[in-house]
């Protein structure tokens, strides 16, 4: 999303922000300390490492080392239901999607 044009009156923001601040708003309507911890976590850090940082830090490789990771991290979420014999039930619901890093937020509890 970061390579994805946006207006000049846009300033510093992009379309990144808009996912942040609806997934935000998301767990912000869970209202519990917890969601809202999740909504801080997932805005703060997206504040400061912003698009001008990583394309300065990263150069030419910015869109390229992004595509890698996601490419990674898919493959790795396919490998793990493989290994648990399930089928990936985000097809089936986004909100899963959405109610999945509160339960790494959580941690194992067992």
């Amino acid at each position: 999303m970061w390579a994805i044009p946006t207006p000049e009156s846009f300033g510093a923001f992009n379309w990144s922000w808009l996912f942040v601040i609806l997934a935000s708003f998301f767990y912000l309507t869970l209202k519990s300390f917890k969601a809202i911890s999740v909504a801080l976590g997932l805005v703060l850090p997206f504040m400061f490492l912003n698009h001008f940082y990583l394309e300065s830090f990263l150069g030419s490789y910015f869109l390229i080392t992004w595509v890698l990771i996601f490419v990674v991290a898919w493959i790795g979420q396919f490998i793990g239901h493989k290994i648990e014999g399930k089928k990936p039930s985000f097809f089936e619901d986004l909100q899963f999607l959405l109610i999945g890093p509160i339960w790494v937020f959580l941690g194992d509890k067992s």
